[in-house]
């Protein structure tokens, strides 16, 4: 088992991603299946929503 703190970009890049083989979405996917262990914060989980929520992204609350 492998502790990780997740940067922001890998998030994003995981749910952005057009193949499902990329790098970010088989680290996302080992979190899920429990193979790695996310470590976080409120800070971290701040910058994760914050991020999120840009215009850009398009978004809602709901949806993160």
């Amino acid at each position: 088992m492998i502790y990780a703190v997740v940067d922001t970009n890998v998030v994003v890049s995981a749910l952005l991603a057009r193949r499902a083989g990329s790098p970010p979405v088989q680290i996302v996917g080992k979190i899920f299946s429990g193979d790695i262990i996310s470590l976080y914060s409120r800070k971290i989980l701040d910058e994760y929503y914050s991020v999120l929520r840009r215009e850009k992204f398009s978004w809602n609350r709901f949806e993160i």
